[in-house]
């Protein structure tokens, strides 16, 4: 009889997981029930929102991209550029940008798609909290269109969060505070930890689908002031370009959306890609060769480049020309397009018992996100067992006030 209670019990407890899973894909809104009963249904497309991407991630080189051979160079250096811009007045600025690894090195393409995944997920998910909410790494695969990644995909993968929290920035004027206008010096981080959540202690190929980043607060105050600027191309566009023609496109978009025609120098260009190669030649093909990717690939803002040889000093000058000015709008409203608001408020109303007040309950996922949330429904379960509530939505909404009150957090 306690072999088959034990059995019951270990039956129910993975029911419980299953059923967490699916609530949590359920809430994307990408699936309805038909299809999450059928496991090959699940290989829906996402929708093509337009990516966005940060002004200043977009600027500076972040990864070494293009696998060199130079003699003497010490990966673990930190990548440094420098260049100057005109200030106010015309006066001179000269910028300086330092990116130093942490203890697992610098990133390559592979941490260049995770940065950009997260930064997606952050704006679908409103810019408004200091976490992004990934769910499990199965489901960044998915995103990408890979459906069936390898043990050393999720291997890559968790190495690529590891290099990214790794990540220090040192930066010389490199900023501007519009509101304190002026210049800023800076220390800071893209993302101060990430966690993931395991059904199994020694798999993270079963994991529950709540892991998030804590995003660091220099790229939160960023992100709520001024937002990310719309690339003009979509997520699906992007994961077909090769790792420079992503950091191209990417340079391009933020250049384009004040430029029809964006001159640069090929040596300040590598640089701040950056293409690192031992000839200048080399350089120069590498360049050329990214820039005829991106016409082949279509890319919508790019209607056409040039390099070539200028009279004064003989420098090398690349000319792009835009096509499409990038587009501001994405395919979804903010709001709609968050996958854990849905999934918030079914919780709240499976513990509430009151679906009438589906209104409110949106109000509250919404303004208190996922940890609020979870943190309310605890304290609800465990007053649950000790007073026989009259109104289980009464007090469920008196704990929510109370820990918005707490943080304060307006529910609106």
């Amino acid at each position: 009889m306690q072999k088959k209670e034990l059995s019951d019990s270990k039956e129910q407890s993975a029911n419980e997981i299953k059923a967490i899973i699916k609530n949590s894909l359920k809430s994307t809104g990408l699936f309805s029930d038909e299809d999450l009963s059928k496991s090959s249904k699940l290989e829906k497309e996402l929708p093509n929102a337009f990516g966005r991407y940060d002004f200043d991630l977009a600027e500076f080189p972040l990864f070494r991209l293009y696998k060199n051979e130079l003699k003497n160079h010490d990966i673990r250096e930190p990548i440094i550029y420098s260049d100057s811009i005109k200030g106010k007045n015309g006066e001179i600025i000269p910028r300086r940008w330092e990116a130093y690894a942490g203890r697992f090195g610098f990133g390559g393409a592979t941490t260049q798609v995770l940065l950009y995944d997260l930064l997606q997920l952050y704006v679908e998910q409103g810019l408004e909290n200091e976490t992004i909410r990934f769910g499990t790494i199965h489901a960044l695969f998915q995103r990408r269109g890979n459906r069936n990644p390898s043990k050393r995909d999720y291997a890559r993968m968790i190495r690529d969060f590891e290099v990214l929290e790794g990540y220090s920035f040192k930066c010389t004027n490199a900023f501007w505070d519009d509101q304190r206008k002026a210049y800023v010096d800076m220390t800071w981080r893209l993302f101060d930890n990430v966690v993931f959540f395991k059904s199994k202690h020694n798999s993270l190929q079963n994991q529950m689908p709540f892991g998030f980043v804590k995003v660091n607060s220099v790229l939160q105050s960023a992100a709520k002031t001024r937002g990310f600027f719309a690339l003009g191309f979509d997520n699906q566009l992007f994961y077909k370009l090769k790792p420079l023609e992503q950091r191209l496109a990417l340079h391009l978009a933020k250049r384009f959306r004040s430029k029809q025609v964006y001159v640069r120098f090929v040596d300040d260009l590598a640089k701040a890609l950056p293409i690192e190669a031992a000839r200048p030649d080399n350089v120069r093909a590498i360049l050329s060769r990214t820039a005829k990717g991106l016409l082949e690939k279509k890319l919508p803002i790019l209607q056409s480049f040039k390099i070539e040889k200028t009279g004064r000093g003989g420098e090398w000058l690349a000319t792009f020309h835009r096509k499409e000015a990038p587009k501001d709008t994405l395919v979804k409203k903010l709001d709609s397009f968050n996958p854990d608001i849905d999934f918030l408020v079914e919780e709240l109303i499976a513990v509430s018992g009151e679906p009438g007040s589906k209104n409110w309950w949106h109000q509250c996922a919404r303004s208190l996100g996922r940890d609020g949330i979870f943190r309310a429904i605890g304290q609800f379960k465990e007053k649950e067992l000790l007073v026989d509530l009259k109104s289980k939505g009464a007090m469920l909404t008196a704990i929510l006030k109370d820990i918005a009150e707490q943080q304060e957090i307006k529910i609106h």
